[in-house]
């Protein structure tokens, strides 16, 4: 892995930040959590810089980062907080999205060995936590939450970061975006059934019946996710139903994503006045059959992409084209698949999608 703290390393410096006493998250106590690391807290006009001593220190990327309580913040911040987060990078790696992608799953695997499964893990989409901008080459997080202070394996804008955080402002952030708005929240969002996420709210879903709106909303959830797939080491498996007019809502189109993203389509009404779907940019089965595995046996697909390759504007309009042509009157009319929401030991939320889950 270019670029990269060695993973024992990485496993070291998470078992010291998980056992940190950041108390209320001060700047004196913060400093004295920096220094019982080695590092040193040198206060400057834009607040304190931190040096790990490495010799990559002279790179701005490799530079561990203090978020102060800012304007962003400050309305989920209770009880004197003045710091939400220390940041430490921990791979810089080449390659684009897929070394990015590739370094944050071999860290993810090393973290799961010493720590068990995180009680949480997805990607945030866009916005994500106080209103930060995702990162272009995707999202992913893995969280081990406890009561107090929460570790997470975060998506950098060049690569993977640690990242410590006190537990609640976070997670009062996340609470509130469930006001309903369009664009309120992206990404997906996975729990597992363990104390540690006892007492944690999850926002309701925002809805559209707007079909631009839905579009947009697909399209940038499409973009990035093989990415976060990979890195996060899942496979997502959804189902869409649609209620076509005439029928009970079948199933008419099926994701596959891992490390490849394909989609599959069955469609159920022909005939007059109903569009050739290779005219919406569908691929015949009979022309190129589909790449991946899928348990809807469709005539038509997208066709697969990996990491990078993924046009989420371009997917998402062939979708929704094809449910307008197909009379579907609204998003709301569409829902997920009974199982969509059950990734391995996680009950998944897709809050980048607004759809419900099918009964």
């Amino acid at each position: 892995m270019t670029g990269a703290w060695d993973e024992a390393r990485v496993v070291e410096l998470a078992r010291r930040l998980r056992k940190a006493e950041t108390g209320g998250w001060s700047g004196p106590e913060l400093r004295a959590v920096v220094e019982g690391l080695d590092w040193q807290w040198d206060d400057g006009p834009a607040g304190p810089r931190l040096v790990t001593g490495r010799e990559a220190d002279a790179s701005s990327r490799w530079a561990p980062r203090l978020r102060p309580v800012g304007r962003f913040e400050k309305d989920y911040v209770h009880g004197g907080l003045e710091y939400v987060g220390l940041y430490v990078p921990v791979a810089l790696p080449e390659g684009g999205a897929v070394g990015k992608a590739a370094a944050f799953r071999a860290i993810a695997e090393a973290l799961t060995e010493e720590f068990g499964p995180a009680p949480l893990m997805g990607a945030y989409g866009d916005p994500g936590p106080f209103y930060d901008s995702a990162p272009l080459w995707g999202s992913p997080f893995l969280r081990w939450r406890e009561r107090e202070n929460t570790l997470e394996l975060h998506a950098g804008e060049h690569g993977p970061e640690l990242l410590l955080q006190p537990t609640d402002p976070v997670e009062n952030w996340f609470w509130r975006q469930g006001h309903g708005e369009h664009y309120a929240l992206g990404g997906f969002f996975g729990s597992r059934r363990v104390s540690a996420n006892a007492g944690m709210g999850y926002p309701g879903r925002w809805r559209t019946d707007d079909w631009d709106v839905f579009a947009r909303a697909l399209g940038d959830f499409l973009d990035t996710l093989p990415a976060e797939t990979h890195a996060l080491g899942i496979e997502l498996d959804l189902g869409f139903h649609a209620l076509v007019p005439g029928t009970y809502g079948p199933i008419l189109f099926h994701l596959a994503c891992g490390e490849r993203l394909e989609i599959v389509y069955e469609p159920v009404r022909t005939g007059e006045g109903i569009a050739d779907p290779s005219s919406f940019g569908w691929i015949p089965h009979t022309t190129r059959p589909a790449a991946l595995d899928h348990w809807l046996e469709a005539p038509y697909h997208s066709g697969d992409f990996g990491i990078g390759e993924v046009d989420g504007s371009r997917l998402a309009r062939m979708m929704v084209d094809t449910l307008r042509d197909l009379g579907v009157s609204s998003p709301k009319d569409l829902s997920l698949s009974d199982h969509a929401q059950q990734v391995g030991d996680y009950h998944v939320d897709y809050y980048g999608l607004t759809l419900e889950e099918n009964p």
